[in-house]
């Protein structure tokens, strides 16, 4: 996946050798969502005048929703849904290109990218919807546009415009996002960035178009990194279970051959040259096992591709990405796991005495130790002691991990007594023949049977986490939805989109059974240097639809200048009602407000840090809402007003209208998603913070 990103960006930047743009206060990464803060458009033409530049043009993008031939948002996966201008200079179009027809040139015209096209059925001269932030309109569709092989932006839609249109339909009149900037013959574009720069204002930068490949490169890195720690876990644990597994094969196969290695021990075969033929079998094993999972990881993560590309989270088209690292990690891990777990039950056959070989019966394994029974009886109790312990304090996160680790080591250790023990019990509680000679066969060998056990024990020790986990957040998002709310509807994106129109709540607010519109706006910014989601919400409605639980300070201080904070996260800035607090906006840089009061409720809010919404406009370029909560009239009917709203916001077909228990159910069904118990996907009011990857 990342090759493949890697081979987009390059691809999409490799017309061009320079890109001017604002200059971000800080380093956002992959987990803000910001647009970059406009240009002056004036700014082009002074480009243009630089020694060494032979062709130079203004760029703008937002948020535009392509809507199907039925009136249905094309939007696979939540992708993000953009609109953009197109055309212009061939040279600094990169991998972008015009599959079919032509470059939009008048205000009715739209070029879409291929993916869009295919999944709706559009063709040159087809007529087309598209949301904005500001409204939805027809246009004809004059082009179909792709990327390099690739039919989308990762998943993501495109509605192209040309400049003068783009920027209206955007509301970016007169500005520009960014500048791309195309070399003449003779000038490197780390010359041209340089020259470049010397012209800019100080909020505008420069950087190469490699540069910008890789900062999105590794932006999307960032964004799938979760991912990847994931895989990496469960691969932990299959490697445990693995060793547990591999441990007791290779104690039943000696076993097994006992007669055999006690004869070569007999015609003279050392210690010594016992345990090195185990070990060198175990190692060739580990390694064509190694080999094998190899090749099957690799169809796998083809596999899992198209498996994104089913659920409809697309990826660029590129061939498996098989970097030398991962053979040189594969092979060894498969290789020493396994003579590591092997080691045990060659020790044992090197042990093995040369009369072994005349025994027609395998003898009783050696019993088990006095220091590991007790050691592991007290392990094992001390753990359990510790997790009793914790769940009666409660909230106890790293002493649960110690007691739970303590606990394991105890299970591991007093392992075989405890098989043993089971094995008396079931030997005398039971009569029948099945059960009395299982019990018999584990008391024989109580160290095998325990390893055996063990490896189930861990299968399910994951399972049993990830169902607790699972519960756990339903939980946490039923109280996040419940926990001082007043609202009766809320208004959201659909999908994980980025956003719903504000001009959506505008229409709410005519209807005559709605008493309060509060629309809800969520950024990334720096709260006193550390990354935080910052909400942005209009003081005068939000008593009406949210109980905050103010603990410092009063409601009537939330005036433009000030901030909202939740006091735990005051307690960890170490700040206090009236006190300053520093707020750094990407496209803005740092501003100095006072923090106005604390509150308490976990609110269906979702955030810590709350700012008005006359500061956020003030500091953010998006004016997409992350979603609108309402409040009806005393004696409106439920169900009339949710009639209402489905009139009202017809042209909007990505908004959703939810009542507080069906916000509850379509966050939980997300948490049922993710742990693969059902086939929903819906997201909590939090979705309008998802990142672009």
């Amino acid at each position: 996946m990342s090759g493949a990103f890697d081979q987009l960006f390059t691809g999409l930047t490799s017309g061009t050798d320079v890109v001017v743009r604002g200059q971000s206060a800080y380093a956002t990464g992959a987990a803000t969502q910001e647009q970059p803060r406009p240009i002056d458009q004036d700014l082009v033409a002074d480009i243009q005048q630089v020694p060494g530049v032979a062709a130079a043009e203004g760029g703008v993008t937002g948020f535009a929703l392509i809507l199907d031939a039925d009136g249905v948002p094309i939007q696979p996966g939540g992708a993000p849904t953009l609109g953009s201008s197109v055309g212009g200079d061939d040279g600094l179009a990169g991998a972008l290109g015009f599959r079919e027809g032509r470059a939009p040139a008048d205000p009715d015209e739209v070029a879409i990218d291929a993916g869009s096209a295919e999944k709706a059925g559009y063709e040159v001269g087809d007529s087309v919807d598209i949301v904005f932030q500001d409204g939805r309109d027809t246009f004809t569709v004059v082009g179909i546009v792709g990327f390099g092989k690739t039919d989308s932006l990762a998943g993501a839609t495109l509605a192209g415009f040309d400049l003068p249109t783009a920027q209206q339909l955007l509301g970016k009149v007169g500005v520009v996002d960014e500048i791309d900037a195309r070399a003449a013959d003779g000038t490197s574009p780390a010359q041209l960035r340089d020259d470049i720069a010397a012209v800019l204002p100080d909020d505008v930068e420069a950087r190469t178009g490699q540069q910008v490949a890789d900062e999105n490169s590794a932006a999307v890195r960032d964004g799938t990194a979760v991912f990847s720690q994931v895989l990496l876990i469960f691969a932990a644990v299959s490697v445990l279970v693995g060793s547990f597994v591999i441990w007791n094969t290779f104690s039943v196969l000696v076993a097994q051959r006992r007669r055999e290695v006690a004869l070569l021990r007999a015609v003279g075969a050392s210690r010594r040259q016992v345990l090195t033929g185990i070990m060198v079998e175990a190692g060739l094993i580990g390694l064509v096992s190694a080999g094998v999972g190899l090749l099957a990881g690799v169809g796998l993560a083809v596999g899992i591709r198209s498996l994104l590309k089913l659920i409809g989270i697309e990826v660029p088209t590129t061939s498996a990405v098989i970097e030398p690292r991962t053979i040189v990690a594969a092979l060894p891990v498969g290789v020493v796991v396994t003579m590591v777990a092997a080691f045990v039950p060659a020790w044992t056959a090197s042990r093995m005495a040369p009369i072994e070989a005349l025994r027609d019966a395998a003898p009783t394994s050696a019993g088990i130790g006095t220091r590991r029974r007790i050691g592991g009886w007290l392990l094992l109790a001390a753990g359990l002691a510790g997790l009793a312990a914790c769940a009666v304090v409660g909230s106890q996160p790293v002493l649960t991990a110690l007691a739970t680790l303590t606990a394991f080591a105890g299970l591991v250790t007093a392992g075989p007594s405890l098989a043993e023990g089971m094995a008396r019990l079931a030997d005398h509680g039971r009569p029948g023949g099945g059960w009395r000679m299982a019990a018999r066969n584990i008391a024989r060998a109580p160290r095998r049977a325990a390893a055996t056990a063990l490896a189930l024990t861990i299968g399910l020790t994951v399972v049993c986490a990830v169902a607790v986990t699972a519960s756990s957040m339903k939980a946490s998002v039923a109280d996040s939805v419940t926990g001082g709310n007043r609202s009766d509807f809320a208004l959201q994106p659909a999908g994980a989109g980025l956003g719903i129109s504000p001009t959506a709540a505008d229409l709410v607010r005519g209807l005559d059974d709605i008493d309060t519109v509060e629309e809800l706006r969520y950024t990334s910014a720096l709260v006193q240097g550390g990354s935080r989601t910052v909400v942005g919400v209009d003081p005068d409605g939000l008593d009406q639809v949210v109980d905050l639980g103010v603990r410092d300070g009063t409601p009537a201080a939330f005036t433009p200048g000030t901030m909202l904070m939740r006091a735990e996260a005051t307690e960890v800035l170490g700040v206090e009602v009236g006190d300053p607090v520093r707020l750094t906006f990407p496209e803005t840089g740092e501003h100095t407000v006072t923090l106005a009061g604390t509150f308490t409720n976990d609110t269906i809010l979702e955030t810590d840090y709350l700012i008005p919404l006359a500061d956020f406009e003030d500091n953010v370029t998006s004016r997409l809402d992350g979603a609108v909560l309402l409040t009806i009239r005393d004696g409106a009917s439920s169900a009339a007003v949710e009639r209402s709203l489905t009139q009202a916001l017809a042209e909007y077909p990505n908004v959703t209208i939810s009542d507080p228990a069906e916000l509850t159910a379509d966050a939980q069904a997300s948490v049922d998603q993710l742990s693969g118990s059902s086939p929903r996907c819906s997201c909590s009011l939090s979705s309008s913070r998802c990142s672009a990857s």
